[in-house]
C-alpha cells in the first residue's frame, strides 16, 4: 500500500508540487506569524530582562512599567534602601515621549537613570553613556532610520541633546528606548523631587514576601510588585491587541492549507476510484485503503512542513535585515508546534477522500 501511495503521488508531478507548495506557504505564514508574536514578547520585556530586579516600586495603582505614568517621592529611594533584605535600589525616571524628527512624530520610551546605580542601556555598540544632562543614547535602529550619528543633535521636548551613544536590543516596531541622565529627565518632566520607579534587588536567600510586607509598611502610598508580574502585566496590556488578529491569521492559514491539500487529494482519489475498487474486489480491506489515502496526505504534509519552515527562516532573516525594528524569534518549541499543525493538515485533508474509499462498493464502480 505504501508503494502504491508513493506511485500515485509521483504520477502527477505538477499536482504534487502544487500540493507541497500550498502546505509550504501555509506553514511559512504560520511559522512567521508565531515568530513575530514571540519577537513582540521579547521586545516588550527587554528592559526588565536586561535590568535585573526582584521587585518594582511604583505610584499607587500603577502596575505596569511601560504605557504607565508613575511618580513617587525621591525620598522613597532612601526608605527602600533601609529595608532589611534589600541589596540594591535602582531609581529611574521614565515615560513615553513623542519626538518631532524631520516633521515626523516618533514614539520613544525615555529613561532617565543614574550611571552609577544602573538602569541604563545594556548593550552599547558605539559611543559612550551620557556624562552630563544634555547628552543622550539612542537605539541604533532608530538612529539609522532617521539619519542620526554620534555627535548629532536631537530635540527632545524642546531641548537639544547630543547623541553620544548607540545601543542595541532597545528597539521595537512600536517604539525605541532612549537614555539620558536622571537629572535631565527630572528637568524635562518637571519633577525635581520625584522619580518614576524603583527597581529593587534583594539579598540572596531573603524571604521576598517578608521584604514586600516591610516595604508596604514604609512606603504606604506606593505599589510594590514582583518584577515578573510587572513584565506579565506589560505583556497582557500591550500584546493582547496584536495576539488576537495574529492568531486569527494563523487559523486562516491552517484552514487554507488544509483546504488546498484536501482538494488536491480528493481530486486524485476520485480519479483512481476504479483502481481502489479493483483493490477492494481482490481482498483489500477498508482500513488498508484508508491508510493508503492517508499516507498521501501525510507525505505531502511532511515535505511541505520541511520546505515551509526553511522558507520561514529565510524570509525572517530577510525581514530583519531589511527592517531591523521587526524581531522574529523562531523558537524550537514553536517550530515543533507548527510542524504538528502541518501534520494535522495532512490528516484532516485525507479524512474525506479516505472515507470515500473506505465505503467504496466495487460492484458500483465496475458498473460505471
Amino acid at each position: 500500500m505504501t508503494y502504491l501511495a508513493f506511485r500515485n503521488l509521483w504520477q502527477h508531478k505538477l499536482r504534487l508540487v502544487l500540493s507541497i507548495a500550498g502546505v509550504s506557504l501555509a506553514m511559512m505564514l504560520i511559522t512567521l506569524l508565531n515568530g513575530f508574536l514571540a519577537g513582540i514578547y521579547v521586545q516588550i520585556t527587554a528592559y526588565l530582562d536586561h535590568t535585573p530586579a526582584d521587585l518594582m516600586v511604583a505610584q499607587a495603582g500603577v502596575r505596569n512599567l511601560l504605557s504607565a505614568t508613575s511618580f513617587i517621592p525621591a525620598v522613597d529611594e532612601k526608605l527602600a534602601q533601609d529595608v532589611p533584605g534589600v541589596a540594591e535600589v535602582i531609581p529611574i525616571t521614565s515615560q513615553f515621549v513623542i519626538l518631532n524628527i524631520h516633521n515626523k512624530k516618533v514614539a520613544s520610551y525615555l529613561v532617565g537613570y543614574d550611571p552609577e546605580k544602573g538602569g541604563g542601556p545594556w548593550n552599547l555598540i558605539a559611543g559612550r553613556p551620557p556624562e552630563n544632562d544634555n547628552e543622550i543614547v539612542l537605539d541604533w535602529v532608530m538612529a539609522k532610520q532617521h539619519g542620526f550619528s554620534l555627535g548629532d543633535s536631537i530635540k527632545v521636548m524642546d531641548e537639544d541633546f547630543t547623541v553620544v551613544g548607540l545601543s542595541d536590543g532597545t528597539n521595537s516596531w512600536m517604539a525605541s528606548f532612549s537614555f539620558i541622565e536622571q537629572s535631565a529627565a527630572e528637568r524635562l518632566f518637571l519633577t525635581p523631587n520625584a522619580i518614576s520607579f524603583l527597581l529593587l534587588n534583594l539579598e540572596p536567600g531573603v524571604n521576598q514576601s517578608s521584604v514586600e510586607e516591610m516595604l508596604r509598611q514604609r512606603l504606604s502610598n506606593a505599589e510594590i510588585l514582583p518584577a515578573s508580574e510587572v513584565k506579565q502585566n506589560d505583556l497582557d496590556l500591550l500584546v493582547k491587541v496584536f495576539a488576537i488578529p495574529l492568531r486569527l491569521m494563523v487559523s486562516i492559514a491552517f484552514g487554507v492549507g488544509t483546504a488546498i491539500l484536501g482538494m488536491i487529494i480528493y481530486t486524485a482519489t476520485l480519479e483512481r476510484m476504479r483502481e481502489y475498487g479493483v483493490l477492494k474486489a481482490v481482498g483489500a480491506k477498508s482500513q488498508d485503503l484508508y491508510w493508503l489515502v492517508t499516507q498521501q496526505g501525510l507525505v505531502t504534509a511532511l515535505v511541505g512542513v520541511a520546505v515551509g519552515v526553511g522558507l520561514a527562516w529565510l524570509v525572517s532573516q530577510w525581514i530583519m535585515n531589511t527592517a531591523p525594528q521587526f524581531l522574529i524569534v523562531l523558537k524550537p518549541n514553536s517550530i515543533l508546534t507548527a510542524s504538528f499543525v502541518g501534520v494535522m493538515m495532512g490528516l484532516l485533508a485525507a479524512v474525506i477522500p479516505a472515507h470515500q474509499v473506505a465505503k467504496l462498493d466495487p460492484a458500483r464502480v465496475f458498473r460505471k
